[in-house]
């Protein structure tokens, strides 16, 4: 009977002790990162604290019990490189990301194996409060003093050697933060009356006490002997402390506990030492009331464990934990450009726009990296598009690569091109398909277009009345053109324009393929005047009366015979004096519009039109506005008189160089989507544009490009859109070559920014 073997009950069936799980991320900043609310995390970390009833439970007659969870973060510094991470419990590792990414809006979170480092491989210092820890830190949130000053040990780092800060932070319940309170206001008394709060006293510290001592009762005792009826200020020494404005903020803030662990590392026992110890003198930067001592620690830590062992756990406020919890911006990157960081703010492109006819480019975002798209949106689609960049920054190129897609598309596309050469007419034209392309050089005698605008059609069949409407409409086309030869910005004056229209009503009703010669002639020819205005027949000439009065009003007999009111249209014979000095545009003058191409067809069947005014043939700013006004104005009115069947694209290249081309603009950016116009505008800055031209721009939905290279004028003055999804100046100025900052119209968040790679 004593051989029976007494069974064992396994321990795991009645008791179990779960230790949290923990996840390693790597926190990448950007140099608009900011620091002003990271107390904010210290305060999440307090949220993880779990109460007694939740650490200890019993399920199933089985005794569980849980461990209270931690949150750690690290930096690493290398001659090489400086990285920072964060241990987190996995179970809150969401709320972790969320919060990061609320206070640092450009952050990237990474999730890693482990911290670069063995810990228990390095030399190690804890770091502890020198006096009571009622008093506080220095606490400033405008400033990164603290880390600027961890950064500075980079100066004396080789290769090979690394420094680490770890700060390892536990949770507070509110009871504990709340007796802290309670006895902050006793150490702060003692601290106001000049009493010695220092944790650890030598013999100075006691000296100190004593002598202190004897001038008290000393004083005490002059008091006494001089019956002195109220209570006498100390005779020898005044001990009354003022208190900093953080050490009276820690009496209202919440306390995260906290341990500071700082490392160093090298391959000489002595040189770890010196730079462990100059690491930990750079906590110097944040002493006020109270400061960071240190102290050599030996034995083994554990990264995980929720308290590290044998090191001082120090009662600090969220508000000090926030001196610990930052990141570098601008200022502390640029100085130590071996910080790992991300030189602009990655963002993920809306669901809408990875899909598509016409390339954005490629945007990167962390690990993903995707095509964008301009939106697809029968209504966004139509809406305009500018590019904003230096000279040479791409925008060319990027057209380029825009027309192919659009012609992929089976979409039309209409280039005015007055650039140099006209590059980018000629490389457009490299990947057109032939039976596409409609080619207007005007520098080719072969190619010139009369200035006149045909896409107003007088059919023979037409009663007189809509003939002469028809000869009214196309009267003011050249109303337009004339407006635009001009090198002061003038218009006609009204008296001149009723001598305008009225010849061109007479000319275009007679003759539907009259050249803009046969208009003027009509003006300064009294002979001819007087011959065109007998060929229209009694009823026209009832309808005209009013026009034909005023041609005879140019009439004048004298002496010597029939002459011209030449002085009554100054405006208009000095303006057409312009065309005639240049060989192309007087021939366009002179020539009839009977071989002119019809707009309106072309546009309809979706044609390539490559309108090239190459400067070495007109080098007259005022001859080539003339002339790309002349142009815009054909599209603009063909598109008016039906030409919508096909979505039609228009590149301008620097339209700020054409006066009248923004003053047309201004109508066709607000009006363009119920044509199926879709402008794309190139040019170095908005502001190059008249003030009306911006605003119309600004109030189309126009979607805009910046280019790496792009003046800083370009994101201010689209600052408002930027600033929301956490952009700034930096970010632009931080592209890389051939990278654009995105403001993009789209029908999910309206306008969405982000950073795109241009298609090669």
């Amino acid at each position: 009977m004593f051989n029976k073997k007494v069974k064992s009950i396994p321990i795991d069936k009645y008791f179990q002790i779960i230790k949290n799980e923990y996840v390693t991320v790597q926190i990448i900043p950007t140099k608009s990162n900011k620091n002003n609310s990271t107390d904010a995390i210290a305060s999440l970390i307090n949220k993880i604290f779990l109460k007694l009833n939740n650490l200890i439970r019993l399920e199933n007659k089985k005794l569980i019990i849980q461990t209270q969870m931690k949150a750690s973060y690290y930096i690493h510094i290398t001659k090489e490189e400086v990285q920072f991470y964060f241990i987190l419990p996995k179970v809150h590792l969401i709320k972790f990301k969320s919060k990061f990414s609320e206070i640092w809006k450009n952050i990237e979170i990474k999730e890693v194996d482990c911290i670069p480092i063995n810990i228990n491989e390095c030399t190690k210092y804890q770091l502890r409060y020198k006096m009571n820890d009622a008093l506080s830190l220095n606490v400033d949130k405008r400033n990164n003093d603290l880390l600027a000053a961890n950064m500075s040990v980079l100066e004396i780092l080789d290769t090979g050697e690394s420094i680490g800060i770890f700060y390892n932070f536990v949770p507070t319940a509110e009871k504990e933060s709340n007796y802290f309170k309670t006895t902050y206001k006793t150490a702060i008394e003692q601290y106001k009356k000049g009493d010695n709060l220092k944790k650890s006293k030598n013999i100075i510290d006691l000296g100190i006490v004593t002598v202190k001592f004897l001038i008290n009762f000393i004083d005490d005792l002059i008091s006494s002997i001089l019956n002195d009826s109220k209570k006498s200020e100390n005779v020898f020494i005044s001990t009354e402390k003022d208190l900093s404005n953080s050490t009276k903020r820690k009496a209202k803030s919440d306390i995260c506990k906290t341990q500071v662990v700082v490392l160093s590392k090298s391959e000489e026992k002595e040189r770890e030492n010196q730079l462990g110890v100059a690491a930990c003198n750079t906590f110097k930067s944040i002493n006020d009331d109270n400061e960071l001592v240190y102290k050599q620690i030996s034995n083994k830590l554990n990264e995980y464990s929720p308290r590290l062992s044998n090191v001082d756990l120090l009662n600090t406020t969220v508000e000090e934990c926030s001196n610990f919890i930052s990141v570098p911006g601008r200022e502390i990157i640029d100085n130590y450009n071996v910080i790992q960081h991300n030189k602009i703010l990655e963002r993920k492109i809306p669901k809408c726009l990875e899909s598509g006819d016409i390339r954005i480019g490629t945007v990167k975002c962390k690990d993903t990296i995707q095509e964008a798209y301009y939106s697809i949106d029968n209504q966004i689609s139509r809406l305009g598009r500018v590019l904003l960049g230096s000279m040479g920054a791409g925008k060319d190129y990027y057209m380029v690569n825009m027309a192919k897609d659009i012609i992929a598309s089976n979409r039309g596309l209409i280039v005015i091109d007055y650039i140099d050469q006209c590059q980018l007419a000629n490389n457009i034209k490299d990947v057109t398909p032939p039976d596409k392309l409609l080619e207007i050089d005007c520098s080719n005698i072969n190619q010139l277009q009369s200035f006149v605008f045909n896409e107003h059609k007088i059919n023979s069949n037409l009663d007189d009345y809509s003939k002469i409407a028809i000869a009214m409409q196309k009267s003011e086309q050249i109303q337009v053109l004339l407006d635009s030869i001009n090198d002061d910005n003038t218009k006609l004056t009204p008296r001149m324009l009723r001598y305008l229209y009225a010849a061109g009503t007479v000319v275009f009703y007679l003759k539907e393929n009259a050249s803009f010669k046969d208009v003027i002639d009509v003006l300064t020819n009294p002979a001819k005047r007087e011959r065109l205005i007998n060929e229209l027949n009694e009823n026209v000439q009832s309808i005209l009366v009013d026009e034909l009065d005023d041609l005879r009003d140019l009439t004048k007999t004298t002496k010597s015979g029939v002459e011209n009111y030449d002085s009554k249209i100054d405006g208009i014979i000095d303006r057409v004096s312009w065309l005639k000095t240049n060989m192309y545009t007087k021939i366009a003058y002179s020539k009839d519009s009977s071989n002119n191409i019809d707009f309106v067809d072309a546009i309809n069947k979706g044609k390539v039109i490559l309108i090239k005014i190459p400067e070495k043939q007109f080098n007259s700013r005022v001859i080539r506005n003339v002339i790309a006004t002349f142009y815009l104005s054909k599209v603009w009115l063909a598109k008016q008189l039906g030409a919508t069947e096909v979505k039609t694209e228009l590149f301008v290249n620097e339209i700020h160089q054409s006066y009248n081309c923004q003053l047309l603009m201004e109508n066709i950016l607000v009006e363009s989507r119920k044509f199926n116009l879709v402008p794309t505008l190139a040019m170095h800055y908005l502001s190059q544009c008249t003030s009306k031209c911006k605003n119309a721009i600004l109030a189309s939905g126009s979607s805009f490009i910046l280019i790496s290279g792009c003046d800083v004028k370009a994101f201010n003055e689209l600052r408002t859109h930027f600033e929301k999804d956490g952009y700034d100046e930096t970010d632009l100025v931080e592209l890389d070559r051939y990278n654009a900052l995105c403001l993009i119209k789209n029908e999910d968040t309206n306008y969405s920014s982000f950073v795109a790679k241009l298609p090669a």
